[in-house]
């Protein structure tokens, strides 16, 4: 299978729907709340640009030290999507359907997790920060250091998606 870093988002982005490969290196989380506030407050860290987003909230470690962290359904964060791209969000991991257009419109794509896969996800993360909004709990912003992410394309920067998903706006 392929192996993909964060650091090569050009790379990444040029790959079609259906491709699947290992990603390693630097993602950051980004869910709901923590969306909502930064558009709030109007600020976007320079840390997310030309990052990796993961819409993903980690669990609390366990007695043994592992935690889960599945992908979150992302879809309900399309909202959000211009804000990110504007802000020059590199690409998106999340779970199940996304805007084509938004995704076409950047030329960005949207790279799936797949669900059920928390614990599995959760330990190819080799270290964990919170970068901002702790007291969010699991849907602060953190930076992770991930080690062969299994994921895939759904959504290709033309908008094509492996989903066979319409936009709402289509």
């Amino acid at each position: 299978m392929i192996q993909m870093h964060t650091d090569n988002i050009e790379q990444i982005n040029k790959l079609n729907e259906g491709t699947s490969f290992f990603l390693s290196g630097t993602v950051y989380t980004l869910r709901d709340k923590a969306l909502k506030r930064l558009k709030e407050e109007s600020i976007f860290p320079d840390f997310l640009r030309n990052a990796v987003i993961y819409h993903a909230g980690p669990t609390m470690e366990n007695e043994r030290g592992y935690i889960s962290c599945g992908p979150t359904t992302a879809q309900r964060m399309d909202s959000y999507l211009d804000f990110l791209f504007l802000n020059n969000v590199g690409t998106i991991i999340g779970k199940g359907n996304k805007d084509t257009l938004v995704h076409r419109k950047y030329s960005k794509v949207y790279i799936m997790a797949l669900g059920g896969l928390g614990a599995l996800y959760g330990s190819k993360i080799k270290t964990k920060k919170i970068m901002m909004y702790r007291d969010l709990g699991s849907e602060s912003i953190f930076r992770f250091t991930i080690d062969q992410f299994p994921v895939i394309i759904a959504i290709n920067r033309k908008g094509k998606s492996l989903l066979n998903n319409r936009s709402k706006d289509e």
